[in-house]
């Protein structure tokens, strides 16, 4: 449990910096490049994704044969690194280069993950997960109103020198923990199973890439978004931003007490979030956001929670590095192309679309998993999580 604690609140302050900067990515940029076109924006809110996308494998396969808390402490370092470089950016190239930085040696919580199946299985295992995402929409949940404060008051850029206080303290908790034990045969045995656990995996991959690709390509412009409904001010439309991840939190320990097998949360979680985006997509005001907010936040943590429980069956400890890695791969592609898809929407058909997008890409994952559940029985081999 202390090992836990420590990874879990190091993720946290990862989390905070790396999810909430993004979402005020047109108020960085009205300071730093006046003038630029709205769909730059969303380039750069997936420029460190596509980063990750590219680097995720490989940082796995590393963190296998050398150890999952040098990966750990390695990503951290990278958002030190990456924030720093963009805080004293004086211009945008500058800038986009902070951002290569932040997503090639980032990556925290497939690291996490990794690591912490060193030190858990099976349904252990599956809690475990349930808690980094538990961090993750923490920080999404504080971040985002917390930011959007500071933005009110005119800081922007210089957010990024303060935040890479957050990341360095997460390098020293990590520091402290237990190193993991790696050994050459553990590292050896792992290539020789990657087909066969890419064939395992395929299916939840796919559920993944659709799954990721909505929630994404709904948030580069929620704020913008949210002020055209007729929301305030950024406080006020980041708390909306968060409600979801606040959702998560609250709902979760009703999760982990009653979900016994992925699939029932998975499709009921992909159904729901699918009505939410519609419903977002067709709000003319501000009265009906929070609940649409709520209903997307359910849907987010059934689906998640379905995924964690899927997922949980196939990291063992030898090959975690390279599951979570491929694993982490497949979102943040499904990220960057929701970001792109974000930005293109939205200059060609306005703000409401990436809602349309993501109510039909919600409704193919449904179909994918409804598909892999209820008419392929033999891959029903998944791990209890009644007590996760």
């Amino acid at each position: 449990m202390r090992t836990l604690a420590s990874v879990l609140a190091a993720h946290y302050l990862a989390a905070f910096t790396a999810l909430g900067m993004p979402v005020f990515m047109p108020r960085v940029l009205e300071g730093l490049a006046p003038g630029a076109s709205d769909w730059l924006s969303g380039l750069l809110y997936v420029l460190p994704t596509v980063c990750t996308a590219l680097t995720a494998t490989a940082w796995g396969r590393l963190a296998d044969r050398y150890g999952r808390k040098l990966s750990l402490m390695r990503a951290q370092a990278g958002l030190v690194l990456g924030f720093l470089m963009a805080g004293f950016a004086p211009n945008l190239a500058w800038f986009v280069c902070a951002l290569i930085v932040q997503g090639t040696c980032g990556g925290s919580l497939a690291a996490a993950n990794a690591y912490l199946a060193t030190q858990a299985q099976g349904q252990s295992l599956t809690r475990a997960l349930d808690w980094t995402q538990f961090s993750a929409r923490l920080a999404m949940v504080t971040a985002p109103a917390l930011l959007g404060l500071a933005t009110g008051l005119g800081l922007a850029q210089t957010l990024y020198r303060y935040l890479a206080v957050l990341p360095l303290l997460a390098l020293l908790l990590t520091w402290l923990l237990p190193a993991d034990t790696v050994t050459r045969s553990s590292s050896a045995n792992a290539k020789p199973q990657a087909p066969d656990d890419l064939r395992e995996l395929a299916p939840l991959l796919l559920v993944q890439f659709f799954f990721y690709f909505a929630m994404v390509v709904t948030f580069p412009y929620f704020i913008s978004y949210s002020e055209a409904l007729g929301v305030g001010s950024d406080s006020h439309a980041g708390l909306y931003y968060s409600l979801p991840h606040l959702v998560y939190l609250v709902l979760l320990p009703w999760l982990r007490a009653r979900s016994s097998a992925p699939q029932r949360p998975l499709l009921l979680g992909l159904g729901l979030f699918s009505l939410a985006c519609l419903g977002h997509a067709l709000l003319a005001g501000p009265g009906l956001l929070a609940p649409a907010r709520v209903l997307y936040g359910i849907g987010m943590l059934l689906a998640i929670g379905g995924l964690n429980r899927a997922l949980s069956q196939h990291a063992g400890q030898d090959g975690a590095g390279r599951v979570f890695g491929r694993f982490d791969a497949c979102g943040k592609w499904a990220g960057a192309l929701g970001g792109v898809a974000a930005g293109a929407l939205v200059h060609r058909w306005g703000l409401a679309t990436p809602f349309v997008a993501a109510a039909m890409a919600g409704a193919i994952a449904l179909i994918c998993a409804a598909r892999s559940y209820l008419f392929l029985p033999s891959r029903q081999t998944y791990v209890s999580a009644s007590d996760a």
